[in-house]
């Protein structure tokens, strides 16, 4: 009788900091998964959740149909914030590009230091 590992439940902040190093290729999916021991299809999920509602943001859709509870102010507050918390996963993607580089910036030889 085998038994079924439970997965720890992960905050939403870790679980988009994985999402963003799944999207901007520092770790692959099945590494992450591993990294953060929940199972690689937990990270794909993410992933594809994360991806999609992007592209609703995109769309410059209010969030929710007819049938969601709020006022058209808070739908588009809900809007707001989604277009904010994009923004804020396309700098925090292009900081860890801008970090990632750093750590190899002592290794590109200077056009200046050849002798």
């Amino acid at each position: 009788m085998s038994r079924s590992k439970a997965q720890p439940q992960l905050p939403i902040e870790d679980k988009v900091r994985i999402v963003l190093a799944v999207l901007a290729g520092e770790v692959t999916l099945t590494e992450a998964a591993r990294r953060h021991g929940v199972s690689g299809q937990s990270v794909a999920n993410w992933r594809d959740r994360f991806v999609e509602s992007g592209k609703a943001g995109l769309d410059n859709q209010l969030p929710g149909g007819a049938g969601q509870a709020g006022s058209q102010t808070e739908r588009r507050l809900r809007a707001e914030a989604e277009q904010l918390k994009l923004a804020l996963a396309e700098a925090t993607v292009q900081l860890r590009i801008w970090q990632k580089g750093a750590e190899y910036v002592d290794q590109v030889p200077s056009s200046t230091s050849r002798h």
